[in-house]
């Protein structure tokens, strides 16, 4: 038996005994902001699929450097695995989410479905596996515009900035291929470690995990599992007592993140690990996973493949899953992607930008950065944020904010 098989198993059975929800979960996402004595709001939208989803607020500062500005909204959407807390993790000088506060702006962060703060449904419960039943290919379609609809209207503008990373970008992507009338609803789009294509991944043990996929599916129906990595009350205290800078497993548990992310130049700030998985993993389907798995694996950014021509048809009207068309993409993008970055490379990145050929893109390389030094590297700030931040201000300056009456 293969290694990835063994850890399935493993994670089962890990699954089982700890994935109780044996007393309520902290909102880790507000005791971070109002660690930092901000005010922190939580928002409710349900999808037209019927997933409840939760939806973390930063207002925007009410004083009156900031009152003089008319500044766009800020949406951010985390990556697989990751929840709302991906951007605030940091604290003050470090995270996105506070950087864009500190600079005037009304912070938005969604939690897709099935993720720690994500996980209701008008009729389905979580125990149910129809639940279950999605990719990020629904969090596209569903989770981000109804996402985009209520901050748009709660906040009276026409448009809004968005910042997406990891898979966060993907769900971008496959909402404007899919939906193409959502372009007008943005002003533009950073995307941090874009993830579509993924022919030339190099991350071991993911590669490994797509190598063997059908043996991974024959063990995840042997073991009912449909949710996979979710949080528990044990998860969220459990770094400060296995990951602490201060427990030789510190060791264990930076070199296990950058067998699967990449080994930056930049390494974490000590103390920041434990305080990160405070917040992740926040949980996904098992569907999310094998959908990445079929990307890396035929080298393509296409819709979820049922492996049946039968069913593929009656889904899509052709034997095989459909490309997203990224034509439709029409929007102005800064794309970010570091150098140590094992899952998005250069190659896979660069043809990104080829496809995206009806929007207008910069492309910035990030020497040393891995996967995840976009959200916790100390120098993210100054060599990424502050693009996104000046940009958002150039767009909101030159143009009309428009805000709807009655608001």
């Amino acid at each position: 038996m293969k290694l990835i098989p063994v850890y399935i198993v493993l994670f089962g059975w890990t699954h089982l005994i700890l994935g109780q929800r044996a007393s309520p979960l902290i909102d880790s996402v507000c005791q971070a902001v109002q660690r930092q004595r901000l005010e922190c709001q939580v928002h409710r939208v349900e999808t037209a699929d019927g997933y409840r989803l939760s939806v973390h607020r930063i207002p925007a500062p009410r004083n009156p450097r900031c009152a003089t500005r008319q500044l766009r909204p800020f949406l951010l959407m985390h990556g697989l695995l990751g929840s709302a807390g991906d951007f605030v993790a940091g604290g003050r000088g470090r995270s996105l989410a506070l950087e864009l506060h500190a600079r005037c702006f009304d912070v938005w962060m969604g939690n897709a479905r099935g993720t720690t703060h994500s996980r209701g449904h008008r009729s389905l419960a979580t125990s149910d596996a129809r639940f279950w039943q999605f990719s990020w290919h629904e969090i596209g379609i569903y989770d981000l515009p109804a996402t985009v609809d209520y901050v748009l209207a709660r906040t009276g503008q026409r448009q809004l900035h968005y910042v997406g990373h990891s898979q966060g970008t993907t769900v971008l992507l496959v909402l404007l291929s899919q939906r193409p009338e959502y372009n007008a609803r943005f002003t533009n789009a950073a995307l941090m470690a874009p993830v579509a294509f993924l022919k030339h991944l190099s991350s071991p043990p993911l590669r490994l995990l797509a190598s063997d996929s059908s043996g991974v599916t024959m063990l995840l129906n042997t073991l009912g599992l449909h949710e996979l990595l979710p949080a528990t009350s044990l998860t969220q205290v459990g770094g400060q007592y296995f990951c602490s800078a201060t427990l030789p497993t510190y060791a264990l548990c930076t070199l296990f993140t950058s067998l699967y992310v990449g080994f930056s130049d930049y390494p974490l700030d000590r103390n920041i690990l434990p305080r990160i998985l405070q917040t992740t993993p926040a949980g996904m389907s098992r569907r999310q996973l094998q959908h990445f798995g079929q990307l890396i694996n035929s080298g393509q950014f296409q819709q979820y493949d049922y492996h049946s021509p039968r069913l593929n048809a009656l889904r899509y009207g052709q034997a095989t899953p459909p490309s997203y068309q990224l034509a439709n993409v029409r929007l102005q993008l800064q794309i970010f992607h570091g150098t140590r970055d094992v899952l998005t490379i250069q190659a896979d990145v660069q043809r990104l930008v080829r496809e995206l050929r009806n929007s207008r893109t910069q492309m910035y390389q990030v020497p040393g950065y891995n996967h995840i030094d976009f959200l916790f590297a100390v120098t993210a700030p100054r060599m990424v944020y502050e693009r996104i931040i000046q940009q958002a201000w150039q767009l909101d300056a030159t143009s009309t904010v428009a805000v709807l009456p009655g608001r």
